[in-house]
């Protein structure tokens, strides 16, 4: 008689102890399974915002008078040292210059439109589009960009300065043509700007070279950005470099909170179905005192009760463990994106069912090593008066 059969027909004897056990591996490894691929698809897509937004580096002038712009003090008058167009370049020679995904130069200014003062933005639309990926613009389709004659106007100036798309503005004695209107952003300063393309801007003041500011951002999640501001602040003397992650890194960290929860949780299951199954291995070896005492006397080795036992777990333990993954799997695919609020893709990871199922087994088989020895402990003699 094989091993494998008596471990087999010791289980279907014992059906409802059996499926007890098996039941609650599922539910420890699906619990796990999806904690684990929720988390993940969670950081991922904190990993791809702080890609698409970038970690925003500013480059300000380091004195002279001052204009809010995106919740920074920058200096715009003439007695500010501003920036110039060669930093651009500079700033492409730095160590790290790889993560530099974008560098968008702007030049402000203000201007007096319909008796109302307002602020005026040099950009390179295809960059500052780039930057700012959020923007939503009513009149431009994608990937458009502006002409050097046309503008973009701020969700706020457009509705109190009544300005629509297609209709002309003048601007400094320059006439323009709305072609864009932000919808709103929440920015204060991108609400209430308009933006003209930087060099017609800089024609318009006089100032060929001029720059304001420098926003930029660096396409990557744990990039060294502390040590790029350095660098920055190495090649362009003279200036400030502000490194701002403040939000996503905040969102970061939220997550990476819910990551230990979920990592806690999932330990106290696993140990949870563990003691399950040591329990009722402890209780499935007395039940079966006599049953052992049997295979002792006709011959058997401990090794072998130790493998009968353990055949058994294993069994239940395998079953059950990708039995988990498949619901923890399809749970986490079918609701992950609505639990974790965010629009996130859950694809399948057979890989993630292999290590699943092989923990399944590994805590399964530690779980009754107590057991299993105390059946092969088990004297024959001992065993045999229970009949």
């Amino acid at each position: 008689m094989r091993l494998t059969h008596i471990s087999i027909q010791n289980l279907r004897r014992r059906k409802s102890r059996t499926f007890l056990m098996m039941f609650s591996i599922i539910i420890g490894i699906a619990s796990s399974t999806f904690l684990f691929i929720t988390t993940q698809a969670m950081e991922k897509d904190v990993a791809d915002k702080l890609d698409q937004y970038g970690s925003n580096i500013l480059i300000l002038p380091d004195s002279g008078e001052a204009l809010t712009f995106g919740g920074i003090t920058v200096g715009v008058t003439g007695q500010a040292e501003e920036l110039n167009m060669s930093m651009v370049e500079q700033m492409q020679t730095i160590k790290n210059k790889e993560n530099l995904a974008t560098i968008s130069p702007k030049l402000l200014a203000d201007a007096e439109i319909n008796g109302q003062k307002v602020l005026l933005v040099g950009v390179d639309f295809e960059k500052e589009l780039r930057l700012k990926k959020w923007w939503k613009i009513e009149g431009l389709n994608f990937g458009q960009l502006p002409e050097k004659n046309e503008i973009v106007v701020g969700s706020d100036v457009a509705r109190i300065l009544g300005l629509t798309l297609g209709k002309s503005v003048d601007v400094k004695g320059q006439s323009f043509l709305i072609k864009g209107i932000t919808q709103p952003t929440g920015s204060v300063e991108d609400d209430q700007a308009i933006f003209i393309d930087l060099k017609t801007l800089q024609g318009i003041e006089n100032k060929p070279n001029s720059l304001s500011m420098i926003e930029a951002a660096a396409f990557c999640y744990t990039c060294p950005i502390e040590e790029m501001t350095k660098q920055l602040r190495e090649k362009l003397p003279g200036t400030k470099v502000t490194a701002l992650r403040a939000t996503l890194e905040s969102r970061d960290q939220t997550v990476k909170k819910f990551s230990m929860f979920s990592i806690a949780t999932s330990i106290i299951l696993l140990i949870t179905s563990a003691l399950v199954v040591a329990i009722s291995m402890i209780s499935s070896v007395r039940e079966r005192t006599r049953d052992i005492g049997v295979l002792g006397a006709i011959g058997f080795r401990k090794r072998h009760i130790l493998q009968t036992i353990f055949l058994e777990v294993t069994l239940v333990s395998f079953v059950g463990g990708l039995a988990g993954y498949l619901l923890g799997m399809g749970l986490a695919v079918a609701y992950g994106p609505t639990i974790a609020k965010m629009a996130i893709t859950l694809p399948w990871q057979p890989i993630l069912g292999v290590y699943a199922t092989l923990g399944a087994v590994l805590i399964s088989v530690l779980a009754s090593v107590y057991p299993a020895w105390k059946a092969a402990k088990l004297d024959p003699i001992e065993a045999l008066r229970y009949f």
